[in-house]
């Protein structure tokens, strides 16, 4: 994780990306989303996907934030990423992420 952690210090969003998986992985969610916010900044659509993910699922919250994850999917799609747009599309078509919901 070292060498990860320098070349996301050096402003590589990949490493970043890749630091949010490896946080996953050990169950720290929050240093994860961090990781994961941080490469969706840097404008890598895989952070971005990953993020919608995590609001999408709940994970490390007390529950899913549906509006949240469509915003990250919509910025995935928007990015390139056909896995969040495909994502978006599928909130939308069972009723969630849309406002107030």
């Amino acid at each position: 994780m070292a060498l990860l952690e320098q070349s996301a210090g050096q402003g590589l969003a990949h490493a970043m990306y890749a630091l949010g998986n490896g946080h996953a992985v050990r169950k720290d969610f929050e240093q994860a989303k961090v990781w994961y916010i941080k490469g969706a900044e840097a404008g890598l659509a895989k952070s971005m996907f990953s993020l919608g993910n995590v609001h999408d699922m709940g994970v490390g919250m007390a529950a899913p934030d549906y509006p949240e994850a469509a915003v990250w999917y919509r910025r995935a799609g928007e990015a390139g990423s056909g896995a969040g747009a495909s994502n978006l599309a599928g909130m939308y078509a069972v009723g969630r992420g849309g406002p107030g919901r």
